[in-house]
């Protein structure tokens, strides 16, 4: 074993597990699975351990003396595979107890990478109060040897806020990332048919994109809100009311999730995307969009939004949103073709080659 992935299960990681099994040696790869989400099984492969917790379903005061009593276990199990391998990749640096690990074993920072994923990069932001937790998060973010994103901007944030000493790693890191070249469907449609966020997270910032495309809502439109996963019931059932009192039945909510195939048929039926997040959040759906040439929406202080633009990508305002346009022909062509030359599957393997061995 060379390489530990250290993860929580999400939909990004059996592709990504596939991808690195297909392209490298299974023997050096080991994926160290740690709670997730319960409804997507896991591969099962030789070198993948799902670490399920117990009780993690269970509310408040319970749910955190059970979890407390199962560290040595999973400290045990972590500290094994960290102490045999020669890298360690953590996918995301959203769960305290292995931010706390790599803490107390502070000597295997020498050899690991932080995976950027956003959320866990803009938390940051979000601090309310000072606690001792977030010393110990800024030392454990700020001593890694290497940090892995496509956006230059978050390795920026990353040196401001962590003072790190480590290096950059250019990558898109999953096969989400992917150019994906699928047939636009375009048969049986009528109007203009318009994505809303990516997910039910309030970070979506679903209101304010409703609440702007209010003047359009006697146009011929339909608008697409997908609320399949993230966020909480609240939330969801505030966003879908708030939908039907302004767009009646020409809004509609979309509560199931899609398979992958699915989702991307159901993305090349779509005319335009709007995102405003305030961070960097749904790369995977934006790149994916490109391709099939749509017209995308975010806001400029996006990091993602400068990323796209220094790439020669044209995108729209958010912030500067007057009419819903869609781009010419010609320039949706070009950005398909720019994220075809830059999203393939060999630059994706090059990427990993360049992080495996540098």
């Amino acid at each position: 074993m060379k390489y530990l992935h250290i993860m929580r299960n999400d939909k990004f990681i059996n592709p990504f597990i596939d991808f690195i099994n297909k392209n490298f040696s299974k023997e050096e790869n080991i994926f160290f699975v740690i709670d997730g989400l319960e409804t997507l099984k896991v591969l099962n492969e030789k070198n993948i351990e799902w670490y399920i917790s117990k009780g993690r379903n269970l509310k408040s005061i319970l749910k955190k003396i059970i979890l407390l009593l199962q560290l040595p276990i999973l400290y045990i199990k972590l500290f094994n595979y960290c102490r045999k391998c020669e890298k360690i990749y953590f996918h995301g640096l959203f769960d305290p107890r292995v931010t706390i690990f790599i803490y107390f074993f502070r000597f295997f920072l020498k050899k690991s990478y932080w995976i950027i994923w956003g959320g866990d990069l803009y938390s940051y932001k979000d601090r309310k109060k000072k606690s001792f937790f977030y010393n110990i998060e800024d030392y454990v973010k700020g001593n890694m040897k290497g940090y892995i994103s496509y956006i230059k901007g978050e390795f920026k944030l990353v040196q401001e806020w962590f003072k790190v000493k480590g290096n950059f790693y250019s990558s898109f890191t999953y096969p989400s990332n992917l150019y994906k070249k699928i047939e636009i469907r375009k048969e049986g449609k009528e109007g203009l048919w318009v994505q809303v966020g990516n997910s039910a997270d309030p970070s979506n910032n679903h209101f304010e994109i409703l609440e702007k495309l209010s003047k359009f809502k006697d146009m011929n439109i339909k608008l697409f809100c997908i609320l399949s996963y993230g966020g909480n019931e609240e939330h969801k059932n505030r966003v879908i009311k708030r939908g039907s009192e302004l767009f009646k039945d020409k809004f509609c909510p979309i509560l199931n999730f899609m398979k992958f195939d699915e989702y991307m048929n159901f993305l090349s039926s779509l005319d335009i995307a709007i995102f405003a997040h305030d961070r960097q959040q749904a790369f995977g759906n934006i790149t994916s969009l490109l391709s099939m040439k749509k017209t995308v929406y975010l806001k400029e202080k996006v990091t993602t939004y400068q990323t796209l633009k220094e790439m020669g990508i044209k995108v729209r305002s958010f912030d500067k949103l007057v009419d819903l346009e869609e781009f010419d022909e010609n320039t949706l062509e070009n950005n398909r073709k720019i994220i075809e030359e830059n999203f393939s599957e060999e630059k994706l393997i090059e990427q990993w080659e360049n992080i495996f061995e540098n």
